[in-house]
């Protein structure tokens, strides 16, 4: 992959767009969150790419504004014809995305094997 990511870690494994936060917003300047957002909805349009897998591994706590930036992602998938999934959520992430609501919108799985295989089986 060419381009150079900071604040979001993104690897393909075709027709899967995993995308892993690497912190809370406060570690970035916002300009930065946006345009690498705007980067990884570019790849969700990739003819091979159909689905997307948010790896919450390396996060303990993410703010509205990365949030905001994910539910972007998952809801292009969505609107796509694609699947959209969290794994690897610790237990305060698992709060968080039940606190807000999106763990009901969006399954989480514990490990990233289970969601590429709960979307391979889709």
């Amino acid at each position: 992959m060419s381009d150079k990511f900071e604040i979001f870690e993104v690897e393909v494994i075709a027709p899967n767009l995993i995308v892993i936060p690497q912190g809370s917003a406060l570690q970035f300047l916002y300009n930065n969150i946006q345009i690498e957002s705007n980067k990884i909805l570019t790849l969700l349009n990739a003819p091979e790419i159909s689905n997307v897998i948010i790896d919450l591994n390396r996060v303990e706590y993410l703010d509205s504004i990365i949030i905001s930036c994910l539910t972007r992602l998952l809801q292009q998938a969505k609107q796509s014809g694609g699947e959209a999934v969290f794994c690897n959520a610790c237990d305060n992430m698992q709060y968080i995305l039940q606190s807000i609501k999106l763990g009901t919108l969006w399954p989480l799985f514990d490990t990233r094997e289970e969601a590429i295989l709960s979307l391979s089986s889709n």
